[in-house]
């Protein structure tokens, strides 16, 4: 049976991602459809605006049949390693093809960027560290150096899903699976701060909420995650930002010369400069504004916040096993994927998995419910969503 793999964050689910997850089945025609979710925390090193939970249940309305919390070890990272983990455990959960956007039509040139990049000749090796050297970010300094030995993947490269597009054909090839890359080209202007229903910007929409500019927000929403985002406002289950600036600050300017050292990504005075910056800082969105660098880009610096939050070490990412198997937020009853379900590493109830999870999981999940006021029960009195 034909499954198809989809890596999202649905933060909050709105039309672009229901356009995406048709388009992709119309593609393949799957016998069932597997997502693997940013759980508690984004890639980005944000909470999400929604539960997993909620989220995943906005995916089986709108036509997925199982949906997975990817491990935090493997969701707070850069986008190599993020997609390099969402391969990974998509392709152990018997996924033969997986679906992403770009912003390119061009698969054939995606796929050459990939192979400069896994098979890197000497020339682009000395070229990035060339431009690293004189002070460009690693994004920027990649998408330069590639630039000299592949010109059309420059301007390829400054383009976040393509990076993105690109990771994940690097995953499939390093990890050798047998995974079809489907592209779904992405409409232009998703990043806009301008909603536009058809084809929304995920932040816009939640800036959106978060002042009160409901009809404008939700328009950009289908009507399941439409009713998922009103009912956690209007019972007061959302992340509050005041919240996440105090427990952030807090460990920050709490945290002892070790903790600062172990920090991942933390090299070259990044982290020393964003200790110097957490003690006048007085909001996240301030600290991470003070810490942003050409060197160092503001995605980046949220990732470190994450990683401090969590508890998370240089040591913890090194040694992180890539994903096979993740904790399962909703499924979807399907007799074909059923059938095959005793071949696939299924976790047991959320409550049991999590215990065994490791303390930067159960940390990730209890900041979540920290920073929308719940009790220190959840996540652990959750189950699974079937229908």
């Amino acid at each position: 049976m034909a499954v198809l793999g989809i890596v999202a964050e649905y933060n909050p689910f709105h039309n672009g991602h229901l356009r995406h997850l048709r388009e992709a089945a119309a593609a393949v025609s799957p016998s069932a459809v597997l997502v693997a979710l940013s759980g508690p925390v984004t890639q980005r090193g944000e909470v999400p605006l929604l539960s997993p939970w909620a989220r995943a249940e906005c995916a089986l309305a709108a036509g997925a049949d199982a949906v997975f919390s990817m491990p935090v070890l493997w969701t707070v990272r850069d986008a190599e390693h993020y997609a390099l983990g969402a391969v990974s455990l998509l392709a152990s959960l018997g996924a033969d093809s997986l679906a992403f956007g770009a912003e390119t039509e061009d698969l054939s040139l995606l796929r050459q960027t990939a192979d400069l990049l896994e098979s890197s000749p000497a020339s682009f090796r000395s070229a990035l560290k060339a431009f690293l050297s004189e002070g460009f970010g690693y994004p920027a300094a990649l998408s330069r150096a590639a630039g000299l030995v592949l010109p059309e993947s420059e301007a390829l490269l400054r383009q976040p899903n393509n990076i993105l597009a690109v990771c994940y054909l690097r995953a499939i090839r390093r990890l050798d699976v047998p995974v079809t890359p489907v592209l779904i080209p992405r409409p232009a202007g998703y990043r806009a701060e301008r909603i536009d229903p058809a084809a929304p910007s995920a932040s816009a929409v939640r800036e959106a909420l978060y002042r009160g500019a409901w009809p404008q927000a939700l328009s950009a929403l289908p009507p399941n995650s439409r009713q998922a985002v009103r009912s956690a406002f209007l019972s007061g289950s959302v992340p509050d930002p005041r919240v996440l600036d105090a427990l952030l600050l807090n460990r920050l300017r709490s945290m002892s010369d070790d903790e600062w050292n172990s920090l991942p990504d933390g090299e070259d005075g990044f982290s020393a400069a964003l200790r110097k910056a957490a003690s006048g800082a007085n909001s996240r969105s301030q600290l991470i504004a003070l810490g942003t660098t050409r060197r160092h880009p503001s995605a980046r610096v949220s990732r470190l916040c994450a990683c401090a939050l969590l508890g998370i070490t240089r040591s913890d990412l090194a040694g992180a096993a890539l994903p096979r198997s993740a904790l399962l937020l909703a499924l979807k009853k399907n007799p074909l994927l059923t059938a095959r379900w005793k071949e696939l590493a299924m976790p047991a109830s959320p409550a049991r998995w999590l215990e065994s999870a490791g303390t930067a999981e159960q940390a990730a999940w209890r900041l979540w419910g920290l920073c929308c006021g719940l009790p220190g029960s959840f996540p652990w009195t959750c189950r699974t969503i079937v229908s």
